[in-house]
């Protein structure tokens, strides 16, 4: 994979990960890879509810079970089986998830912060419902989940990033955002 681009997205719920993901895709033939889709395989296999609390506590109870790598671990032989010369992993979160990226993968790995104010996600997640239970949820509830072990580390990382997106504006100013990025990753 030494010739591969990675693109290490982060960002909080509802900050615009999807519409970068999706545009990446679109525009520049990436593939998509998310922890979240091997947390939620895992939670439909055992036929529990595929919520955001209980995908928090299946990542937790892996890591805690299996070390602190495991899902990213897990994501990345996913990965490696992929003929795209561009490659989204999506999922970072906690501490310890970049490290596995930076030393499988050097200076082709690039970690892209998706940012975008509280009140405009949580509007954001209302709108999508992605997972059970968020269109109903309150403002109240959305910042407890933002206090989740699983979240509290995301804006930290996010610091480390090598390119930050604002997404407090239009799905067509992020994606020039996107677009500038990609201009300045080194093309192999």
């Amino acid at each position: 994979m030494a010739n591969k681009i990675i693109i290490g997205l982060i960002g909080e719920k509802g900050s615009g990960k999807g519409t970068a993901a999706d545009y990446l895709i679109e525009k520049y033939g990436a593939i998509h890879y998310g922890t979240s889709k091997i947390l939620r395989r895992t939670l439909e296999d055992i036929h529990v509810p595929v919520t955001r609390d209980n995908l928090a506590k299946l990542a937790l109870v892996l890591k805690e079970g299996y070390g602190p790598s495991v899902i990213i671990d897990s994501l990345i032989r996913d990965m490696e089986k992929n003929g795209s010369n561009i490659i989204i992993a999506d999922g970072i979160r906690m501490h310890g998830d970049v490290e596995p990226f930076r030393k499988k993968y050097g200076k082709n790995f690039f970690l892209v912060y998706v940012a975008a104010d509280l009140k405009l996600r949580f509007d954001r997640i209302k709108l999508r419902n992605q997972n059970e239970g968020e269109s109903e949820a309150t403002f109240e509830k959305f910042l407890e989940e933002e206090g989740r072990l699983t979240e509290v580390s995301i804006r930290e990382i996010g610091k480390q990033a090598d390119f930050t997106l604002n997404n407090n504006g239009t799905a067509e100013e992020l994606k020039k955002q996107v677009d500038e990025m990609m201009e300045k990753v080194p093309k192999k």
